[in-house]
């Protein structure tokens, strides 16, 4: 990822005192937005003590949610009236890229590298390091409740064994299967595996394929019977009774997660941001629960999510040298577990998850830690302006395997491919 090891640093001159603005697409009362409150008011704080009468002051500005954000931050990039910094969503960093400063003036080689590769998915584009991915979370993520599993006899590897030997696992989609399959009994009302929806992009990369080539401008899929093989495995686990058909009832992702807090689910498929309340669901009725990554075929992988800073090229240099400032402030490994800890979103390097801000949160959430060290499965995206559209193509095409029992593997690739290819035309 980094041909080169050394570049120069933006910095801050202190000559005269300097404001910016940041927008982030949350509330202020959002943990996310109250995290960032915080940490901005303490940078504020040493900045007066610091620089008096030079310092940077930080203020931030909330958009309530992503599509607000996107939609107002590419009205006012036109106008030159949007903020120096903002918060984007990783899937919306080619939106940006032409008019973003790459990071590597903000942070040196080292410190990249000291970040958790993994967590890098989204942050390069056409040569660029466009996106600090500040608020990740993981998805590919089950959470297994142990305790059901051995009651049911069914053996499930630990989280630590495949982190210490990923290759040798045996986790795989026909261990998963059978063991999903082991822990049913429909007729109690226990199943062995929920989910409210299938993952396209992970059945490939577990396979060892991909969706799309790097810029998203064609098809990876088409021809590789690797799609149809997923699509196989997904629809069994319905078809074989593993699990229920999301598409049975309504209100099924809010109704699966109830049917595991109350033992009627043994693995459900999540992210991370919903590991904490898991854990304090699990403590509060005395039943174990562990993270594992979904299964692989070939390989496990772990899809990033969330949000990231970008630095926007076209405000004054002084403004842009002070967002620098700040975001270098921000990954500091204290600061970044405050928010981390506050927020629920994973930190980016090994020495924030020492701190004891989230030392103390990994002890009464564990799977937060485990989650964190899953983004080492993390591979770099492709990425273009055609793959959130694709994405969701993929996605809602997909689902024909449960919405449509009777149809053929076969159409619903074929739906699938012409959308898509419908998708990267209409949007290069």
């Amino acid at each position: 990822m980094y041909p080169d090891q050394a570049w120069e640093q933006l910095t801050a001159q202190y000559e005269a005192p300097v404001a910016i603005t940041l927008w982030v697409p949350n509330s202020a009362t959002s943990t996310m937005g109250a995290g960032i409150q915080m940490l901005a008011d303490e940078f504020n704080a040493q900045q007066e003590k610091e620089h008096p009468g030079k310092n940077i002051t930080v203020t931030v500005e909330y958009q309530d949610k992503s599509s607000t954000l996107n939609e107002k931050l590419q009205a006012a990039i036109l106008s030159g009236n949007n903020p120096v910094i903002s918060a984007v969503g990783v899937s919306s960093v080619p939106l940006y890229a032409s008019k973003a400063v790459d990071l590597r003036t903000v942070f040196t080689y080292e410190a990249l590298k000291a970040q958790n590769q993994g967590m890098l998915q989204y942050s390069m584009y056409g040569g660029k390091f466009v996106v600090n991915p500040y608020f990740p979370s993981a998805s590919n993520i089950l959470v297994v409740n142990r305790t059901l599993m051995d009651e049911k006899g069914v053996d499930v590897p630990t989280a630590q064994a495949i982190l210490d030997d990923p290759e040798a696992s045996g986790w795989t989609w026909k261990a998963f299967h059978d063991a999903a399959k082991t822990a049913t009994d429909a007729a109690a009302g226990v199943y062995g595996f929920a989910t409210n929806s299938l993952d396209p992009i992970g059945m490939m990369y577990q396979q060892g394929g991909s969706l799309y080539n790097e810029d998203v401008t064609e098809i990876a899929f088409e021809g590789d019977d690797r799609f149809a093989k997923g699509l196989e495995f997904w629809r069994s686990l319905v078809t074989d009774g593993c699990m229920i058909d999301p598409n049975s009832r309504a209100n099924h992702g809010t109704i699966i997660v109830s049917e595991f807090y109350e033992q009627k689910v043994g693995m459900i498929y999540t992210t991370s941001s919903n590991l904490a309340s898991f854990s304090k669901e699990a403590a509060a009725n005395g039943y174990e629960l562990e993270a594992l990554p979904f299964p692989k075929q070939t390989q496990f992988f772990t899809n990033q999510g969330g949000s990231g800073f970008i630095i926007l090229d076209n405000k004054p240099q002084e403004e842009i040298e002070a967002a620098a400032e700040f975001l270098r402030w921000m990954n500091l490994p204290e600061n970044n577990a405050k928010m981390c800890a506050m927020s629920g979103y994973l930190p980016l390097t090994e020495e924030a998850m020492e701190q004891p801000e989230l030392q103390e949160v990994y002890e009464t959430a564990p799977m937060l830690k485990t989650a964190a060290q899953f983004m080492q499965f993390g591979i770099p995206s492709p990425q273009g302006k055609a793959k959130a559209a694709c994405d969701k193509a993929v996605n809602d095409y997909a689902k024909l395997i449960w919405s449509e029992p009777e149809m053929s593997i076969e159409e619903i690739v074929s739906q699938v491919t012409e959308k898509v290819k419908f998708e990267i035309e209409a949007n290069q």
